[in-house]
């Protein structure tokens, strides 16, 4: 063991004296993230952009009524508090600058109202809303879509009751139904566009006891971390086929010393140094940046230290598979990379078809932010992350493994 520690030390050492190096591995995870955050702040702070276009204004207006049908339902949506909160509206002129400004990403969406829509509602034939949306902001665009839709259905329900009691009232006093027919239609649509109406159809926003809600910032922050762990790997690689290269591997091997030993010092540097790495990046991220880490922090350090021992092994295999700094260089970043995309690191997981999401089990990325995930929003504690803890060191058993049997490639 003491061996093994010697060889931990002397990479160590190696490493501390590299400033570049201990910049790139520690700063830069650093500035990613509040890089990351600011910008998700920002966009989190401004409300999504839409439009609304009204082709039907003035063309008719119901007895009784003050304006159109239309007129009401733009009023509705541009007044409308709740509304305000989500989106910012803006009412274009006409159609054209609508679909210009869908086009080139100015909006994420606009709402026309077709020019027969006073007409239709006054007849109390079906109402048609028109919503142009930006393929490149889908998810911004879905919710505009939705609410559109909301209103669309509380006009077809006034629609559908105006014409159920004309027709009602004309068989009975059809001299009644000329008289006041139009202002039942106003009186519908009042209803259907007053803030008492808008009540009809809400969203509630429930939380599931025992869950925390997170922010964009809290998942990227855990992502991050996971993936910055992963380039530990790389710093583990080039010391070892800098040594290679040197000779100094090769009278390692030499010796009478079990290669389990070389190679174990070798990996223990890497945990070393990777731990190290999350001491500052969970330090920066909780009391910086605010992530919520959850409340189990010695959970949260053992699945940090078995990601660690898992990277440790990657950094074995690559080391004995590129036997050069500069294929060193072009294999570590790629397997990074994947391993981050595959494993969640930036987009949750959930947004893919169910087929797909277990393509994350072989990703150290993917068995670290489940469990970091699960302690972050459900409150699980140690015991409740073992499976995951259980993988990684599955992982890296095998990598180690690997590692020793291919390190005699090195000689």
């Amino acid at each position: 063991m003491g061996r093994v520690w010697h060889i931990a030390m002397k990479d160590l050492r190696v490493w501390m004296r590299d400033p570049a190096a201990m910049g790139v591995l520690l700063g830069m995870p650093v500035v990613l993230i509040l890089i990351l955050g600011s910008a998700l702040g920002g966009a989190m702070d401004s409300g999504i952009k839409v439009a609304v276009v009204d082709l039907s204004r003035g063309h008719s207006t119901a007895t009784g009524s003050a304006k159109p049908p239309s007129d009401e339902l733009v009023s509705a949506i541009l007044e409308s508090e709740r509304l305000a909160d989500l989106f910012e509206i803006e009412q274009l002129p006409t159609e054209r600058l609508a679909r210009e400004q869908v086009r080139d990403g100015s909006i994420a969406a606009a709402l026309l109202v077709p020019a027969g829509f006073d007409e239709d509602v006054a007849s109390g034939r079906p109402v048609n809303l028109v919503v142009l949306r930006d393929p490149g902001s889908e998810l911004s665009a879905g919710i505009w879509e939705s609410v559109v839709t909301a209103f669309a259905a509380q006009f077809s329900a006034a629609s559908v009751s105006v014409q159920t009691v004309m027709e009602t009232v004309q068989r009975g006093n059809p001299s009644a139904l000329m008289a006041g027919g139009g202002a039942l239609v106003a009186k519908a649509v009042e209803a259907v566009t007053s803030d008492d109406g808008l009540d009809g159809v809400k969203v509630v926003d429930a939380q599931v006891k025992g869950l925390t809600a997170v922010s964009a910032i809290d998942y990227y922050g855990l992502s991050m971390v996971a993936m910055f762990l992963m380039f530990g790997a790389m710093f583990g690689a080039f010391s070892t086929i800098k040594e290679n290269r040197e000779q100094t591997l090769n009278r390692m091997l030499s010796t009478p010393s079990p290669r389990a030993q070389i190679v174990g010092g070798k990996m223990l540097s890497v945990f070393v140094l990777g731990m190290m790495q999350f001491s500052v990046l969970y330090v920066a991220t909780r009391f910086v940046f605010g992530v919520q880490w959850g409340g189990d922090v010695l959970a949260t350090v053992v699945v940090a230290a078995a990601e660690m021992l898992a990277v440790t092994g990657l950094a074995t295999l690559i080391a004995s598979v590129a036997h050069t700094e500069r294929a060193a260089g072009g294999i570590g970043p790629l397997v990074v990379q994947i391993q981050a995309l595959i494993g969640g690191a930036f987009f949750s997981i959930s947004v893919l078809p169910d087929w797909v999401q277990p393509v994350r089990y072989l990703s150290v990325v993917g068995w670290t932010m489940e469990a970091w995930g699960a302690i972050q929003t459900r409150g699980a504690g140690l015991t409740d992350v073992w499976g995951s803890v259980a993988a990684l060191l599955a992982i890296a058993g095998v990598l180690f493994a690997v590692g020793v049997w291919r390190t005699e490639a090195l000689r």
